[in-house]
């Protein structure tokens, strides 16, 4: 069984998150501000904060030397 987000996540961790847009998957970075039952609110660089329930559209931040791919 799949851990829950909030067992897998905790306040000020940093994420990525998913948005499609056209069809095309863009991960954007983020913090998580804090676990709210059954997901996560996660707040965008740009200072939007977005809910998340699923866990296909978070993962840890990549490294700063790491490649997209």
């Amino acid at each position: 069984m799949t851990a829950r987000l909030s067992e897998t996540y905790r306040a000020d961790d940093l994420v990525e998150i998913m948005f499609e847009v056209d069809g095309v998957a863009q991960w954007l970075a983020g913090q998580v501000v804090g676990a709210q039952p059954p997901g996560l609110w996660v707040r965008l660089a740009e200072g939007s904060q977005w809910f998340v329930t699923n866990t296909r559209r978070i993962r840890p931040a990549r490294a700063a030397s790491s490649t997209a791919g």
